[in-house]
């Protein structure tokens, strides 16, 4: 029997597969590889020589490339774009005789295909892993809702007054088959690890961040924090923190001017090793490195896709008490949530527990290992979405 052709979207501005950790394209290239009754084919924007299509891993990516030239004139310049990204889009959703639109993340997308959509109707799933604004007048021409969290379920009901029949929780996931624990790991190769991001004490306590570096994540609130607990700790600690900046040609853009001034700190730290942006395959090793992982948002964060990571590496963490965050840690030992993470006082104490009670620490680093284990593999979210597909397209 033939398959069903779901066109997975994405929008224009990041690179697919992922060049760098991010949640959305790790997510959609780890259910499209694993989709056995559905045919993926993924839509997004080309980088560099990337070809315009390409079949890996069972499933087909088709890339729109938009020049320099066309891009200046069209976008920027006169802003009228004859040929707009979702119109390269749509051609390509025709051409693969696409049966279902998956949108991922970018509501924007689905005002570019509107009107496409209402010519000739198909259904239409729209993904959300953060609170992009939405267009209310496009909501009817969702068939299906797909929050990342309760939290954000939560948030599509009271914002858009979305019915909870049309939405449904799907958790991201993380490959637990490839990701071994660091209880597992020889302690040469885990040394050799610290040993590569400048940590040289073995009995030094590693805490690690891992993001965008950006005001919500609460790096400049996790470099207070540190400074607190490194001034009152008689065991050695030390901070990695990997994440990128945004990077702009506008010198007023905030999230660039705030991504540079805290590299500048981290690099005049003392403790602390700013790594810069990893590669997806290098951050297991990364957080393996490590002893402590702290998730310091000051947001409400739907659910971020490296909480699974570094409970897979077997990491304790803890973790602002806000978003998704609170959905994932909740009964976890110890005390990982903590109120009112914009006050650096908050966590110290929580830290300095950790750091000097290396059986707590193990206790919830198993606890979490187990959770990722049992709940929260990528073989469960592509299920969950094929159970959708199915009664989305057996209703259609």
């Amino acid at each position: 029997m033939k398959k069903i052709t779901v066109a997975h979207l994405l929008p224009n501005y990041n690179p697919f597969p992922p060049l760098y950790p991010a949640g959305t394209e790790l997510r959609v290239e780890q259910i499209s590889v694993r989709q056995q009754r559905y045919r993926p084919v993924v839509i997004c924007g080309a980088f560099g020589d990337q070809p315009l299509t390409e079949d890996r891993d069972g499933m087909r990516i088709r890339r729109i490339r938009i020049g320099k030239i066309y891009r200046r004139l069209f976008q920027k310049i006169t802003r009228l774009d004859p040929m707009p990204y979702t119109a390269r889009m749509w051609d390509i959703i025709s051409e693969e005789n696409a049966a279902l639109l998956h949108l991922h993340n970018e509501p924007k997308l689905l005002s570019g295909l509107a009107r496409r959509i209402e010519r000739q109707p198909m259904p239409v799933i729209v993904h959300i892993a953060n609170e992009k604004p939405v267009i209310p007048d496009n909501t009817p021409l969702v068939t299906r809702w797909v929050a990342c969290s309760r939290f954000m379920a939560e948030w599509l009901k009271n914002s858009y007054a979305i019915p909870e029949a049309d939405i449904r929780v799907i958790y991201t996931g993380v490959d637990t088959l490839d990701r071994k624990p660091l209880w597992e790991m020889e302690p040469a190769y885990r040394r050799k690890l610290r040993q590569d991001f400048g940590v040289e004490d073995d009995n030094a306590v590693v805490m690690l961040f891992a993001g965008r570096i950006v005001r919500e994540k609460g790096v400049a609130e996790l470099l207070d924090t540190f400074r607190i607990v490194r001034s009152r700790s008689k065991i050695p600690i030390y901070l990695l923190v990997a994440g990128n900046v945004r990077e702009t040609n506008d010198p007023k853009n905030e999230k660039t001017i705030y991504g540079r001034a805290m590299v500048k700190r981290m690099e005049q730290e003392e403790g602390v090793r700013w790594i810069g942006s990893l590669p997806p395959q290098d951050v297991h090793n990364f957080l393996l490195a490590g002893d402590i992982f702290i998730l310091p948002s000051i947001w409400n964060d739907p659910f971020p896709t490296v909480m699974l990571e570094a409970a897979a590496a077997g990491l304790p963490i803890l973790g602002s008490a806000k978003g998704g965050i609170i959905e994932f840690l909740k009964g976890c030992p110890g005390e990982p949530l903590i109120k009112e993470p914009e006050k650096p006082e908050t966590w110290s104490g929580h830290i300095e527990k950790l750091i000097c009670d290396p059986n707590l620490r193990q206790q919830a680093g198993h606890w979490l290992r187990r959770r990722v284990e049992e709940s929260f593999d990528w073989s469960r979210v592509t299920d969950e979405c094929e159970y959708l597909y199915d009664e989305i397209m057996g209703a259609s």
